[in-house]
């Protein structure tokens, strides 16, 4: 028996491939979340009017209205680790796929309407568009489903 030989004849442990784009861009989306905790605690962002002229100071949202804010704060988070869970764990289930996008396009269009009405809405598009982004760049490498040529076989994922 010959056995092949060169750089490629056997797998080599320590080599990895390439991570795929929808999962990097999920993980973004929940580090993001995990960034507006964080500025929810830390970034001054409310006024506080201290009766005095001139500039008031700033103080942070859990300052100014207690730790409850942070609930509020976290969901972003939450819906990006639930589609990551729905997209990486059931990537073939077709009511996953439509609930990872029913909740992403739900994330940026809260985004993008609080944005417009309250001055937290621009910390939350990110994590919207991050998964949407992930979501299309997941779904733009598969077949779209719907009858085949003759004789075309349906692609394994």
């Amino acid at each position: 028996m010959i056995t092949p030989t060169g750089p490629n004849a056997h797998p080599q442990p320590g080599l990895r491939t390439r991570p795929r784009l929808d999962r990097v861009l999920i993980g973004a989306a929940i580090g993001w979340g995990i960034v507006i905790l964080i500025l929810a605690i830390v970034y001054p962002v409310e006024s506080v009017n201290t009766g005095h002229p001139g500039v008031q100071p700033m103080r942070s949202l859990v300052a100014v209205n207690g730790y409850g804010v942070l609930l509020p704060a976290a969901i972003p988070l939450l819906i990006a680790m639930i589609v990551g869970l729905l997209h990486c764990a059931r990537p073939s289930a077709r009511w996953a796929s439509i609930a990872a996008w029913i909740l992403s396009g739900a994330v940026l269009l809260a985004g993008l309407v609080g944005f417009v009405t309250f001055l937290i809405g621009i910390y939350v598009v990110p994590t919207g568009a991050l998964l949407v982004v992930a979501l299309a760049s997941a779904t733009s490498g598969r077949s779209p489903p719907g009858p085949r040529a003759p004789g075309r076989a349906r692609r394994s994922m």
